[in-house]
């Protein structure tokens, strides 16, 4: 089956970066990740991770020069001088930072019932900031 999905230039070229990492296709790629997602264990399985493979999963899954990137664009759309390029390069990096908080806080949330402490307080401990609202 063939299907056909209109996306920017710039998460074709992520996701071609992303494929000759793992030494795949692109088409490999995708549809290894539309299968399997990101090869993190689906939620039901983190029931069964211990403490040191939850602690493993913690750290925010992005490469310092997409953090770098990221900040860099907040600060020319800031200051009014981001390109539609750029704009959209800003959009894919908020999305995957947006969804690495996310994938992380579900290990967080995990450790914090595995250790029968409250969330708030396994973030002191693992000295990760509280989001303001």
């Amino acid at each position: 089956m063939s299907v056909t999905i209109p996306i920017s230039s710039v998460l074709e070229d992520q996701l071609r970066m992303d494929a000759a990492q793992k030494g795949m296709s692109l088409e490999e790629y995708i549809t290894y990740v539309l299968e399997f997602g990101v090869g993190r264990p689906a939620i039901q399985d983190i029931d069964l991770l211990n403490e040191e493979a939850l602690l493993e999963r913690i750290p925010l899954n992005l490469e310092k020069h997409e953090l770098d990137e990221y900040y860099f664009l907040l600060q020319l759309r800031k200051e009014e001088r981001l390109t539609e390029e750029q704009h959209e390069r800003l959009k894919w990096l908020t999305n995957r930072l947006e969804t690495a908080h996310a994938e992380r806080m579900r290990y967080v949330v995990a450790l914090a019932e595995k250790r029968g402490s409250t969330l708030e307080q396994t973030m002191l401990d693992l000295g990760l900031q509280k989001f303001a609202a």
